[in-house]
């Protein structure tokens, strides 16, 4: 337990939250500690930023004081002048004349919040957070596939356990590092155009060209079925469609969709196989499969690929979609 000068809490930057005690540091600063009772980073491990946040409250460029036009107000002046303001352009154009925008950096409590100043006080059915212009391929996929809009439905460590990860557009070696130490243990394929971080710790690297993520996804699911590595027990149980599928990769062959996007074809075969031969697997999105103009039938074919192999819902595998903030799923 911390003392009583300390403040357990979480890392707000990225979707990890990961724990970490702040207590009082040298110079009238704050020091940062690791959790240890907190999954995503029960090693004892933090990134740059968890390590370095509490220098934001001594950082000569931080606001401590409302500006307006500029200029330090008291923040009275300022509550006072942004009512005003809101209060007017209600008056001349109507409630929904003011629009509300949020973020999955705020909290359920927050977000509710928020929701509420919207709705009750000002009046106004303009609100939004910024998950739309992200997640909202996956969330689109995720409902057309399950019925429901999750990020990763499982915990984090359960990756720990699994054979074959397969990561889609996702960075997590920068973006998100303490995430690469729940993946030392499986074999990770990486889709991603660039020879990012995470790519060069990959057992396998797939290099489309860039905005060729749904064909190469079509590509695997069509090698899937040629070689009959579907789980035929599982698609006939607890699948709807999968003819309807089937039929619509006929003009997916290997061969075509190397030639649009420059993976080979055995480098397909050889991720395909990993998975299908895995007794534990995972197929993960994020947002560089995801934001295109076809993102979410980019995301529905990597969901159908783990469909396909019998992943989602079975003990130590599925299929998740990472996010990208703490509270992506709550702010909704």
């Amino acid at each position: 337990m911390p003392g009583s000068d300390v403040t357990a809490t979480h890392c707000p930057y990225c979707a990890l939250q990961c724990g970490m005690e702040i207590g009082p540091g040298p110079g009238g600063g704050l020091a940062i500690t690791p959790r240890t009772d907190i999954p995503a980073n029960a090693s004892g491990a933090l990134c740059q930023k968890g390590w370095t946040a509490g220098e934001l409250l001594t950082n000569g460029e931080r606001l401590t004081t409302p500006l307006l036009y500029g200029e330090p107000v008291a923040w009275e002046t300022a509550l006072d002048h942004v009512a005003s303001r809101l209060s007017a352009l209600r008056a001349e154009h109507g409630p929904d004349a003011v629009a509300v925008f949020g973020g999955g950096g705020l909290t359920n409590e927050k977000a509710y919040s928020l929701g509420k100043f919207a709705r009750v006080a000002l009046g106004t059915s303009q609100i939004d957070y910024n998950g739309r212009f992200c997640m909202s391929s996956a969330a689109a996929a995720s409902t057309r596939a399950f019925g429901m809009d999750r990020g990763m439905p499982f915990p984090i460590t359960d990756l720990a356990g699994a054979d074959v990860v397969l990561l889609a557009g996702v960075n997590v070696a920068e973006t998100m590092p303490p995430f690469l130490r729940h993946l030392s243990g499986p074999r990770l394929v990486v889709i991603d155009p660039r020879r990012t971080r995470t790519a060069k710790e990959a057992w396998l690297h797939l290099q489309p060209a860039p905005g060729t993520d749904l064909a190469l996804a079509l590509g695997m699911l069509h090698l899937v079925i040629a070689d009959d590595l579907v789980d035929g027990e599982y698609v006939a149980a607890r699948t709807a469609g999968f003819e309807e599928v089937r039929t619509s990769l006929a003009g997916w062959w290997p061969e075509r969709v190397e030639r649009i996007t420059g993976v080979p074809v055995h480098q397909m075969r050889q991720a395909v196989r990993a998975l299908a031969a895995a007794g534990n697997a995972y197929v993960l999105t994020g947002r560089g499969a995801e934001q295109h103009a076809k993102g979410t039938d980019t995301v529905s074919a990597f969901i159908n690929l783990a469909l396909a192999l019998g992943l989602p819902g079975r003990h130590g595998s599925g299929y998740g979609c990472v996010t990208g903030q703490g509270n992506g799923q709550g702010g909704r």
